[in-house]
Parts: C-alpha cells; structure tokens; sequence
C-alpha cells in the first residue's frame, strides 16, 4: 500500500485507518519526529518507533499523517508545515473539529510552536521533552495540553516543559504536566505505548470561539 506522499517539498507518511469508508469523517493526528529522523530518507521515518506505535493505535479510527523535516529543524520548514496541513485539512474525509497534534524532542518544540502558531486549527496537543518561549502559550490558552518528560533527561532539561505549562495555566490554560522519575529523554516510547493518552487526546473536540485567532502572526516567533 502506498505511503510516501509530497506537498509541494514536504515528503510524509500518510495512512488511513482499517475500514475507511467514503463519506464519513475521521479525527486526524499529525506526529511531528525528533532530530534523529532529520533528512530525506522516508524509510527511516518509517521505522521511527514514534510512526510505529501511534501506527499500532490506528484501531481507534483515525487518519494519521508524519511529515518528514528536510531543514536543520522544524522552525526552519514551519512555513511548508502549515501549508501542508491546510491542505490535509481542507480533505473531505478529515473532522476538522478532531485534529490532534504530538512530537518528541525536536518535534516537541515543533509541536508547540505549531500550536501557538495556529491554535485554531488543534482540538488538544501531546509535546513530549520538548519546549518553546513561555510567553507565548498564552496563545494555548483554550487548547487542551497534555505533555511529558523524563526527569532523568539529559538532553533537554525537564524544566523547558515545566516553564511552558506553568506560563500556559497563568494564562488560564488546560495544561498538564506528566514526569517520569526514571525514565531519560526518550520517554516517547512509554508515552506512545499508552492506550490511555490517545484516549485523552481523542476525547477533545474543537471549540471554534474559545480557540478563534487573537491576532498573533509568524512574525512574533521568529
């Protein structure tokens, strides 16, 4: 079956869920990988365990998408990103009200700025060990964030997860926090295991007043 698709220079997985049937409309989850996925070779995505366990959740009916990041990071390509999900968006098949976005490490820090860039457009995040600037979840404030890290992480500090959802609750946000005392930077791999996490992501449904755009542009991250 065919996986490999490309939006204009954005390659990414794409897969339907068992039992597609035309005419229905399904949630969408997008993953956004960590740096070691970084290049142009789609295999590697493919096997990323990240694209293989949510893949393994598919029974519970939902389109998933795992664009593949060809720049130094996700920052540097933000721009093709929301183009392509604009498009993936517009697709008749996809319930615009019920799509969820998630990303480990460097795809954590996508996974934020993506959302504060276009918070309208997400029903709930998972960032895992990632981060972003505080100042700007105030932009989440009406998005339900669920995000997890290691305490024994080495490579990005749990406190960068800890400062983005402190900020985003002052703000009045919805934002919850889940350590993991023995576990180091890959932690994705018990979070994505998870039965209950998806279950809590595809809880949530799109409240187009509360998350409706405050005025905020690109311009404001850089």
């Amino acid at each position: 079956m065919l996986d490999v698709y490309q939006h204009n220079n954005l390659k990414y997985l794409f897969y339907l869920p068992e039992n597609f049937e035309e005419g229905k409309k399904y949630p969408l989850v997008i993953n956004l990988h960590g740096a070691g996925t970084l290049g142009m070779d789609i295999d590697v995505l493919r096997r990323n365990p990240c694209t293989v366990r949510i893949r393994a959740h598919q029974y519970k009916g939902y389109v998933f998408a795992v664009p593949l990041c060809h720049g130094r990071d996700w920052n540097e390509i933000m721009e093709s990103v929301i183009d392509w999900l604009s498009e993936l968006r517009s697709r008749p098949y996809i319930d615009t009200d019920r799509v969820y976005l998630t990303g480990v490490s460097m795809g954590g820090y996508g996974t934020w700025e993506l959302a504060m860039l276009r918070p309208e457009w997400f029903a709930a995040i998972m960032p895992i060990c990632g981060g972003g600037i505080p100042a700007f979840t105030k932009r989440l404030k009406n998005v339900p964030v669920r995000t997890f890290h290691g305490l024994l992480d080495d490579v990005v500090d749990p406190i960068e997860s800890l400062e983005m959802v402190k900020a985003l609750n002052r703000f009045g946000g919805h934002a919850e926090l889940i350590l993991y005392p023995d576990l180091k930077h890959s932690c994705w791999m018990t979070v994505y295991a998870t039965e209950e996490h998806y279950d809590w992501l595809l809880s949530h449904t799109l409240h187009h007043e509360e998350n409706k755009d405050d005025g905020y542009s690109g311009e404001n991250y850089g």
